[in-house]
């Protein structure tokens, strides 16, 4: 912190390793789901005769819950992906002692509503948002800052004179 300003940049770094972390995770999935395909079909190809009626149920309790876990991990990948491409590049959140500026918004202290945390959902970062006395609501990914959600708030706590500060209580739930 120099100069009565504190600068938060995008940490890509973070979201480029889930992204690849997810990845590893849908092609260990499907690796997986082609095996359990491969045997289903040998069960119902050497067994059919004695398996009788219940040769499709082997064949989706084999398959069914492959193809599940693979959509579920394709599903993660993709809000991966969607999150890498919602980043900036250079500053995310400024921090001076006339107000805060977050993804190109500038807003004073006199018009800051509220700074809160709000948890991520389906694997998706936590978010800072900012809300404004006219309404309106910017947000950055907490995840890929260059600074950890306390480190802001002290930042906040001290450059805005004490007059504003982060609910951070969302993240504990």
């Amino acid at each position: 912190m120099t100069g009565g300003e504190f600068v938060i940049n995008h940490a890509p770094g973070n979201a480029l390793a889930k992204v690849a972390r997810r990845r590893g995770a849908l092609i260990q999935r499907v690796i997986s789901l082609l095996i359990s395909l491969g045997i289903g079909v040998a069960i119902y190809y050497f067994f059919a005769e004695q398996l009788g009626d219940f040769r499709p149920w082997v064949i989706w309790f084999s398959v069914g819950p492959g193809v599940i876990w693979a959509l579920i991990s394709l599903t993660a990948w993709l809000l991966a992906r969607a999150e890498v491409r919602k980043l900036g590049q250079g500053p995310a959140v400024a921090v001076t002692r006339e107000g805060v500026w977050i993804t190109g918004n500038w807003i004073p202290w006199p018009s800051v509503g509220a700074l809160r945390a709000k948890p991520g959902r389906l694997g998706r970062s936590a978010s800072l948002v900012v809300d404004s006395r006219e309404g309106a609501s910017h947000s950055v990914a907490l995840d890929y800052l260059d600074a950890l959600p306390a480190t802001i708030d002290s930042a906040v706590r001290t450059l805005s004179g004490g007059r504003a500060w982060i609910d951070l209580s969302d993240l504990d739930a």
